[in-house]
């Protein structure tokens, strides 16, 4: 069977992946120069790989695990403090945190047993909380990472993540070897001219027995089924010309994008602490683990979530706000070489790092784009609970399985 993947990013490149190893002829359409989406690795002026997009592989997240191992592609640890970061001088301790977590979802249960079925993240800090919600370790772990504002996230979404489990709190996280675009340049080479770079579309339709994807150029491409693996807000500019699910519609105005911002600070020296979280804005940096598994890679990565807090880095005019404000955190720090900033929300490809639940979301949501619309199946981090690069992975198998039917007609 003919098919199209729109997007190669991780969903679209997975999805294609398993399509081509079912046997059938796959054509990936690719609006960027390059493969990966939001997962993007590139060096320092000391050589040094960091990531420009997505960075966490944690010990849960099988399907982005399935498919590194599937491709040889060797993952090693961050050996960094994610969930337990040092804040105001003080690092919590995992009892600490299994007890915040635990009052936080105990909260969060009950206002949803009194009717509060749209709460958002901050009504449930703060009444677990307390007024000092806002300074609590967990609480600004947590809306960091989310990379939206908290008033307008949904606190039963972000709780319901596979990731979220307060039972069993592992702490570490992976990355590739060679950086996380690494994985997506593996399937790439593999799937050779299946790849088509630099082929933005404009529109998809589809009709009884195929498909037709609208090229930018005013080309066409026909298939037999499709698989739309593009980023949220690119999804919303397409000319589809047909309807998708009164399910599907519902789950997508359910969510927003988000905005982020990663810094790259090639190092002479910094403190001996791998994980600092800052106590003005939603931001934080941290010092991984080299290969050798003894010392510290020469490089520190810094994360922004959120509106305010890229605001008050003053990220649009570059990365000289965000390098003052990290000397100021960590004074010790000594840069070795010119800082790489990466925004998303300036990307025409991406328009915003990742989405979130709006507090409109309703657990259906989750489970919208486990069928087809005909013969399009969605793919993409926003059509999960996971926003992260596994989210992205699981989502491709997923389009696949929610294809089988018409595969096997």
């Amino acid at each position: 069977m003919k098919v199209i993947v729109i997007g190669a990013g991780l969903s679209g490149l997975t999805a294609a992946w398993e399509l081509h190893k079912g046997g059938h002829a796959v054509t990936v359409l690719e609006a960027r120069d390059r493969v990966g989406g939001r997962t993007w690795s590139q060096r320092l002026d000391n050589g040094q790989v960091v990531e420009r997009g997505g960075e966490y592989i944690f010990p849960v997240e099988f399907a982005m695990r399935r498919l590194a191992a599937e491709l040889e592609v060797p993952i090693l640890t961050h050996n960094v403090r994610y969930g337990r970061r040092t804040l105001h001088g003080r690092t919590i301790t995992f009892a600490e945190l299994k007890a915040t977590s635990e009052r936080v979802a105990q909260t969060h249960a009950a206002m949803v047993a009194d009717g509060a079925t749209a709460a958002s993240l901050t009504d449930v800090f703060a009444q677990a909380l307390g007024p000092d919600y806002a300074q609590d370790p967990v609480y600004r772990r947590t809306v960091t990472s989310v990379a939206a504002d908290p008033t307008r996230v949904s606190a039963a979404a972000t709780f319901g993540r596979p990731t979220r489990s307060v039972d069993r709190y592992i702490e570490d996280g992976g990355r590739l070897v060679d950086g996380n675009q690494s994985l997506t340049l593996e399937v790439a080479r593999r799937l050779g001219d299946r790849v088509r770079l630099e082929h933005p579309i404009t529109g998809l339709d589809q009709s009884a027995t195929g498909v037709q994807a609208v090229l930018a150029d005013g080309g066409r491409v026909d298939a037999d089924i499709a698989v739309l693996s593009v980023p949220f807000p690119v999804l919303r500019t397409l000319e589809l010309g047909f309807a998708l699910t009164a399910e599907q519609q519902r789950a997508l105005d359910h969510r927003f994008m988000g905005v982020a911002a990663k810094l790259g600070v090639p190092l002479g020296r910094v403190d001996g602490d791998n994980a600092v979280q800052s106590g003005d804005h939603t931001w934080w940096s941290w010092h991984s683990l080299s290969e050798d598994g003894e010392t510290r890679i020469p490089a520190l990565s810094c994360f922004a979530g959120g509106p305010d807090a890229l605001d008050a880095l003053g990220v649009t005019d570059g990365a000289d706000g965000w390098v003052a404000a990290l000397k100021a955190l960590r004074p010790e720090l000594e840069i070795a070489g010119e800082p790489l900033l990466s925004t998303w929300a300036d990307d025409p490809w991406t328009q915003g790092s990742y989405s979130a639940p709006s507090l409109d979301w309703e657990p259906a949501d989750a489970d919208a784009f486990t069928r087809p619309c005909g013969r399009v199946v969605i793919a993409g981090e926003h059509t999960g609970l996971e926003q992260s690069m596994s989210g992205a992975v699981a989502s491709g198998y997923r389009a696949v399985d929610a294809l089988r039917e018409l595969l096997n007609e």
